[in-house]
């Protein structure tokens, strides 16, 4: 029996380990400089925040907050700056809990569970080949 493996790409054509989904008015937080990132997308291995100023190197270490309208969805989360690009840093999550992790995958199950549920409601294609 074959075994099927699902791929997702970045825009630069490397494979990625996890979904990632953007989530509207998200934030992150860091704990140590209270400064807040918008985040461009979000998976259950990383994060991608916009850092127009600059401020997020490749090495740093976050302890930040995914905060949404005031609301904490995930705290503690350790992150470490992978790479930049233009005005956005990737981060991937280091040493997650067991918490941690169950609340990321929650996130963006839940998203992907709407996205699904809306366009079944709109009549639109999730993507190109398939119809729902």
């Amino acid at each position: 029996m074959k075994k099927t493996i699902l791929l997702y790409e970045s825009c630069d054509g490397t494979c990625r380990k996890a979904y990632r989904t953007r989530v509207p008015g998200l934030v992150a937080k860091d704990c140590a400089t209270q400064a807040v990132y918008p985040v461009q997308d979000i998976s259950a291995t990383g994060i991608s925040l916009v850092d127009e100023a600059g401020a997020l190197k490749e090495g740093d270490v976050l302890h930040m907050d995914v905060v949404l309208k005031d609301h904490s969805i995930v705290t503690g989360l350790l992150a470490e700056v992978a790479r930049r690009c233009e005005n956005t840093a990737g981060l991937k999550f280091t040493d997650l809990t067991q918490r941690q992790e169950e609340r990321l995958d929650k996130l963006v199950l839940e998203v992907q569970k709407y996205l699904i549920s809306k366009s079944k409601m709109y009549g639109s294609d999730i993507d190109d080949e398939h119809k729902t």
